[in-house]
């Protein structure tokens, strides 16, 4: 009589890392997106990826089987729900379903374990509230002598709230009075004050018609760094000459600033204005691009 050499011990089936969708910032109402068994992440065009948040991955889980031979033994490995639900605590929910994993995982008596790459598909709505979501899926493994066993992987995604900016007050560099010459008159942000930074002789600030540094409410994802962009220059058209406005400034005065706890924050711009020698009277308008970023 023979006898089959066999491996001792437990079966057992344990998290190796959970499977994330990182940090994400919904673009539309509602989306999908998927993290492959590679690990890539498709966002179709949903959300896009927050630069500074938790990265995305696929997870991962180890079977181990016991009783096994010097026969490769094929891992069943089976989903208990097609469906999972993830919950931010604060009434917000997101959907896990679609899931992958690796195939034809084998373990043998010499290899008694196999690592299997687990991806799936997430999908957000409009009640997906901003917040660290949580969840789980349970994956059973089983081989014909390795024996079963069941993993409880966790599912981690953080939403962002998309960042928007509106306009409180336009850039205004008020009444000129022109003299004759070139001259520069600059808005500062921090306190709306006018001054002529060159050509003193050219222009005359008129008081009754005072200017105004532009004011602008950023909201976004609340105690986030985001980077602020100001324009190198544009242009002011009206009656005469066009007038190029160069040297924006922002107040505060970091390239990059937080949002606070409510996830807003106040931001002020000021510039210099180029006038011309010969500047004809008039009324001048322009504008300018300030880009707020993750």
């Amino acid at each position: 009589m023979a006898a089959m050499p066999g491996g001792a011990g437990a079966t057992t089936f344990t998290v190796a890392k959970n499977l994330s969708f990182g940090t994400l910032v919904p673009t539309v109402t509602s989306g999908s997106v998927v993290i492959g068994l590679n690990g890539a992440i498709t966002t179709n065009g949903a959300v896009t990826v927050a630069p500074s948040g938790t990265a995305y991955y696929a997870g991962q889980a180890i079977y181990t089987g016991s009783g096994l031979s010097a026969v490769a033994n094929v891992v069943s490995l089976t989903f208990l729900s097609s469906s999972v639900t993830l919950s931010n605590g604060s009434g917000g929910t997101v959907t896990v379903s679609n899931f992958t994993i690796t195939p034809n995982l084998q373990v043998s008596l010499l290899n008694p374990s196999a690592t299997a790459n687990v991806g799936g598909t997430m999908n957000f709505t409009a009640a997906s509230t901003p917040g660290n979501y949580t969840g789980s899926v349970q994956i059973q493994g089983s081989s014909l002598l390795g024996g079963t066993a069941t993993v409880t992987l966790p599912i981690t995604l953080t939403l962002w709230r998309p960042l928007a900016v509106s306009q409180v007050k336009a850039l205004n560099f008020g009444g000129v009075e022109v003299r004759g010459g070139n001259s520069v008159v600059m808005v500062a942000p921090q306190n709306d004050a006018r001054s002529v930074t060159s050509g003193t002789s050219g222009v005359n600030l008129i008081t009754g018609k005072p200017g105004a540094a532009g004011e602008f409410t950023i909201t976004g994802n609340p105690n986030t760094a985001v980077t602020i962009t100001l324009p190198a220059s544009t242009t002011l058209t009206g009656p005469g000459a066009a007038m190029t406005v160069n040297n924006f400034t922002r107040y505060p005065l970091a390239n990059a600033s937080t949002l606070n706890a409510s996830g807003t924050m106040t931001l002020k711009v000021g510039a210099s204005l180029n006038v011309n020698a010969a500047q004809a009277a008039g009324t001048y308008n322009g504008t300018y691009t300030l880009t707020v970023s993750y």
